[in-house]
């Protein structure tokens, strides 16, 4: 009936004035083509059903080639579209809206159109039409029956176009297949892919590939013996060049998705691809296709790579012709333009694939030496462990050719140089910083070629950035001197090399660089002050960028005489930004927070003119671009510039623009700096930024973006917390944040901060569920437990702590299956040592996301205590299935979290007993000193706050302590703080649970002073020796032994905790009763035993003695 409705509509006047509107669509003159998009969107809102399929009459019917292809294109763009009049709380398309009766009609014309279009544009047009609704279909649940039926009989047809079509939209969507029999789409692609037209096999070997990314498990298997006849397809085009590289392009999608299913066909792909890369008869672009799909494989499956003993014998020849192919031009050298590298050229791909150090530096040709620097450069972070031990004779071989006779050498040398910085810091610099700058430094004066100048500081600056300052202080003066010479030569490139130079150089040189701040830091403000051309707009910028960070090395007294005319400049600079891509915008944004930094409070007055600016880049949208699918490389190129990158987002290619995100990185970023540097002054600001960082927990294009953003939250809350309580002049200390502060503050301020925490807890709880990557989830969890932390006791309701279990079960679950992947991993055939590297890579990040789950757990326990046991019911499980795990980091984690049960628990946290104790107690003679030293806290806060319930429990727990205090190895410097704890938790055990008669308390106490001291843990050693001051007061026969024959002993514990570095300098009140006993002590004992003990002190342990006037 419906489809009659629309049928009936579709009259001769209608179709007419719709092929009227869609030519005026392609209007040049804009109010021709406005009326006309009008007019299209009107309908569309009124009438969708009649505009769609009248829009798929003319894709089939109309007599013009160019409105049948627009129809087609116009239709798959607003059927698609979110439809206007669906309510707003549902996701539906204008093409779900229409109904079944409109939508069996455009899919009948459209498959009418399939079977009966002779253009070979046009049909394409509508193959993307019908796949792309198919797609969407798909998505909904919805099967299209027919297009299978029509898809298998156009694979049939006699017409090569039509076989064309059956493949570009199975390639498109192949769900629609992917529950056929394995074998019959083997039979129906194998005879596709001898097809005798090359368009045919083409687009079912792009058919193949699709199929297989979306296979899994046993069809993936069963369809893997496939390959070698997929890529039989490849010999015969290599003299269709444009077809071969779309061929190996779909090979590497492929390669990138499924490598393992390749394995039998690597030796024949590298012997095919290694061809396709000699072969100078080919076109450049395919000869670099066929290596990116062995670097491809190499990425995605290194161990079956190295395995393959012909691979890198093969590549590497060619790869070090490729980056020999250099022209020796004079213009190379003084150039006045540094941007004319062409990126796509053989040199510089082969220098990014390389993976073997080549041996070519006593080349006579100089293109050979600058390859083999190249080389060096390209592969050192990827042989690091090997390179790393023969760095000596590396440097010995790479310095000398600073001074080659060739320019393009001597470059190359400095990119060597520079990438080593990087790649093997910090040690290069701590073992190899004489021999690296004596010889880099020489190099800024090579004044006949600009280029290498430029190419040297920029290589200072790399390896600055992690030298010690003792070690680059001896070079300063010369490096300085040189470096000013060049901020004063004519070429802009050069100049702004300088400054960032001297800037990095600045920063490592710290304090150092005070002598030199004179005559910089006017040069600096100098260019600010003139440099005022639009073509010197970021030689300003790295001069602001040089500036502030000179100010941060040199302090705010140095500074000060500078301050107020550098602040006024970056004033005026801002005020005169007027054009988007001014680059002067993210410098101007670091160095405002550095200068922050520098002045601290003093900076609160500048923030009107700072944050709006730096706000705005924080609220920046990212740019992107939806890329036709048609759009080949070359294209792609012309349109989008090296500030886009190209994504794939299911089965879109999306272009997204990457400056203006590390822009928005940057602020951000800024904003941590505001609120940890100003504190109580940045309050103000605080609810407008915290609804700007908070949805950026979700901000997936960068994740600089979402860990900056996760950051800023605690910082701030600490403001506001730092800020009411100097209003109202309450005494604080803000980490950990006072009980009774939170209540007199909230009850006089109108910013409800704790309707903030819930809001914003709420949305970290949120975006945590679902988090895959490890890293960012841990950032998340530090957050959650640092705003605890500021916001103190009884801040989170009951509700969002339930929800933050429910999110912390799924992220455990998660983990858990990380656990099997990674254990299947190793038992692949494939796996070898640098697998095992990734893989103990993986492990480290889970590492962190599990000590930081335990950090945030802690403090939801510390501020929440019983209150949070109902919670932890749920997630007790989990925990105990860490704690009979044969990995002694997981042990040592749920200990770590049992203990905080106990210690903020209680009582209450009895019911789990059964769950911990007698793992704990076995701990304690665990092999790991981490576990041990784990299980040893657990006992003692047990002790000392889990009430009667673990009376007996402690009791037995004290022959494991005793054993392991007094084991051999027990003080070893990997021992001390498991032996320390055990000591301290022996010492509560008497202390809370002496009176209990559960064990003879004289034979402990005395066994415990004999164990003594403790001399590492600052946090253990407080409650130790006070307990012990106070049995000493009470003059306990126990401690003082038969005849006070322990005095000695005592009178050298307590000289030993005194003259131990910062172990209780947090308790000045303490330390005066230890000194004030310990001279009792002394003065009772005899002249002999007086020089004993003052013996028994190491040199350095009297000296703080003395030092300190303890004795």
């Amino acid at each position: 009936m419906a489809q009659t409705i629309v049928a009936e509509a579709l009259t001769p006047e209608a179709l007419t004035q719709l092929a009227q509107v869609l030519s005026q669509l392609a209007s040049a003159d804009n109010v021709v083509r406005s009326a006309a998009e009008e007019q299209l969107n009107t309908q569309l809102g009124s009438q969708p059903d009649i505009l769609l399929s009248a829009l798929a009459h003319m894709t089939r019917q109309h007599p013009d080639l160019h409105l049948r292809s627009f129809s087609a294109i116009l239709l798959r763009r607003l059927a698609l579209k979110q439809a206007a009049n669906a309510p707003k709380n549902q996701n539906v398309t204008y093409y779900v809206w229409i109904g079944e009766g409109p939508r069996t009609y455009i899919q009948t014309e459209l498959l009418e159109s399939l079977k009966g279009e002779q253009q070979s544009a046009v049909r394409r047009k509508v193959a993307d039409t019908v796949a792309e609704l198919a797609k969407h279909m798909l998505e909904k649940g919805s099967t299209w029956m027919d297009l299978l039926h029509t898809i298998f009989d156009c694979a049939r047809s006699p017409a090569a176009d039509h076989r064309v079509s059956a493949f570009q939209i199975v390639a498109q969507v192949p769900q629609l297949i992917s529950d056929t029999d394995v074998a019959s789409m083997k039979r129906s692609f194998g005879a596709a892919l001898q097809d005798t037209a090359v368009e045919v096999r083409l687009e079912a070997l792009n058919a193949c590939v699709q199929y297989m990314i979306v296979l899994e498990g046993a069809n993936l298997a069963a369809f893997s013996d496939f390959v070698p006849r997929m890529l039989d397809v490849l010999p015969a085009l290599v003299d269709e060049e444009d077809e071969l590289e779309k061929a190996l392009g779909y090979i590497i999608e492929l390669a990138d998705v499924h490598p393992k299913s390749m394995r039998a066909v690597v030796p024949h792909l590298v012997q095919f691809t290694t061809q396709v890369m000699k072969n100078e008869e080919i076109d450049i672009s395919q000869r670099q296709t066929a290596l990116e799909l062995l670097m491809t494989l190499a990425e995605s499956a290194p161990a079956m790579m190295r395995k393959h003993a012909g691979f890198c014998q093969s590549l590497i020849p060619i790869l070090l012709e490729w980056m020999g192919q250099l022209e020796d031009e004079e213009k190379w050298f003084t150039t006045d333009d540094i941007e004319d590298e062409d990126c796509e050229s053989d040199d510089i791909i082969a220098g990014e694939a390389l993976d073997r150090l080549a041996r070519a530096l006593a080349a006579e040709d100089w293109r050979k030496r600058h390859g083999a620097l190249m080389t060096i450069s390209a592969i050192a972070e990827g042989c690091a462990k090997i390179m790393e031990a023969e760095l000596a004779r590396i440097l010995d071989v790479i310095v000398p050719h600073f001074r080659d006779p060739h320019p393009r050498v001597q470059w190359a040398t400095c990119n060597a140089i520079g990438q080593m910085s990087t790649d093997f810091a910090p040690v290069l610099q701590n073992r190899f910083a004489d021999v690296t700058l004596q010889n880099l430094v020489p190099v800024l004066d090579y004044r006949d070629f600009p280029r290498v100048q430029a190419h040297a500081a920029a290589a200072l600056v790399n390896f600055a950035q992690e030298v010690k300052k003792e070690a680059i202080a001896p070079y300063l003066p010369a490096i300085f001197e040189k470096l000013l010479v060049l901020l004063n030569t004519g070429k802009t490139y050069v100049q702004e090399q300088a400054i960032t130079t001297i800037a990095t150089v600045a920063d490592s040189a710290e304090d150092n660089f005070v002598k030199y701040y004179s005559a910089i830091m006017p040069l600096l403000l100098n260019v600010l002050r003139q440099a005022t051309q639009k073509e010197f707009r970021l030689l300003r910028g790295k001069a602001m960028e040089c500036a502030s960070l000179i100010a941060l090395a040199v302090g705010k007294e140095v500074f000060a005489q500078n301050a107020a005319e550098l602040i006024e400049l970056l004033r005026q600079s801002q005020e005169s930004i007027t054009d988007a891509d001014d680059p002067q915008s993210s410098y101007l944004l670091a160095a405002w927070a550095r200068i922050c930094k520098v002045l601290e409070a003093d900076f609160v007055p500048y923030l009107p003119y700072v944050l709006p600016p730096l706000l705005r880049s924080a609220q920046l949208k990212p740019d992107f671009a939806l890329i036709d699918a048609d759009e080949d490389e070359e294209t792609l190129k012309e349109k989008y510039d090296e500030d886009w990158e190209m994504l794939v987002i299911d089965g879109q290619r999306i272009g997204i623009r990457t400056t203006v995100l590390e822009e928005k990185c940057t602020a951000v970023e800024m904003l941590i700096c505001y609120a940890r540097e100003l504190g109580a002054g940045f309050a103000p600001y605080v609810k407008e930024v915290m609804a700007i960082v908070v949805p950026l927990l979700k901000f997936y294009f960068h994740e600089g973006v979402r860990h900056a953003a996760a950051a800023t939250i605690p910082l701030l809350f600490a403001s506001i917390v730092k800020a009411q309580c100097r209003k109202y002049r309450v005494s604080h200390r803000y980490f950990p944040y006072n009980a009774s502060m939170s209540s007199y503050i909230s009850a006089r301020e109108d910013f409800d901060i704790y309707a903030a925490w819930h809001e914003v807890c709420a949305k970290i709880i949120e975006t945590s569920k679902d988090e895959m990557d490890p890293s960012f989830l841990a950032q998340l969890y530090t957050t959650m437990q640092e705003c605890l932390d500021v916001l103190g006791p009884n801040s989170t309701p009951s509700n969002l702590r339930e929800d933050f279990i429910t999110a912390t079960l799924s992220q455990l679950d998660d983990y858990f299956n990380r656990i099997t992947e990674r254990e299947a991993s190793r038992s692949d055939v494939d796996h070898d040592a640098e697998d095992e590297e990734v893989l103990q890579n993986e492990e480290e990040n889970d590492d962190i996301f599990l000590a930081e789950l335990s950090t945030a757990l802690h403090q939801f326990l510390k501020q929440h205590r019983e209150g949070f046991i109902p919670q932890f019911d749920r997630l007790a499980p989990y925990v105990h299935r860490f704690i009979t795990s044969s990995q002694p980091p997981a042990r040592q984690w749920a200990i770590c979290v049992f203990d905080d049960v106990i210690e903020f628990g209680g009582p209450d946290s009895v019911r789990y007993q059964a769950q911990f104790w007698e793992p704990i107690v076995h701990a304690l003679v665990d092999q790991s000193a981490e576990v041990r030293q784990a299980a040893a806290y657990g006992v003692g806060v047990a002790a000392q706050f889990g009430g009667p319930a673990y009376v007996q429990a402690c009791a037995a727990a004290l022959p494991n302590l005793f054993a392991m205090i007094n084991a051999p190895v027990a003080r070893s410097e990997e021992n001390i703080l498991a032996t320390e704890n055990g000591i301290s938790a022996i010492g509560k055990i008497c202390h809370f649970l002496g009176q209990s008669g559960a064990f003879d308390l004289n034979q402990m106490l005395s066994a415990w002073v004999d164990a003594l001291p403790i001399t590492e843990d600052s946090d253990e050693a407080p409650h130790t020796y006070a307990y012990l001051l106070e049995l000493l007061q009470q003059n306990h026969p126990a401690v003082l032994g038969a005849d006070n024959s322990k005095l000695p002993k005592i009178s050298l514990i307590l000289a030993e905790a005194l003259a131990s570095p910062d172990l209780l300098s947090e308790q000045p009140d303490l330390v005066s009763q230890v000194v004030g006993i310990l001279r009792q002590l002394v003065a009772n004992c005899g002249e002999d035993v007086r020089g004993q003990l003052w013996n028994s002190l190491t040199p350095e342990k009297r000296k703080v003695l003395v030092e300190k006037g303890y004795v």
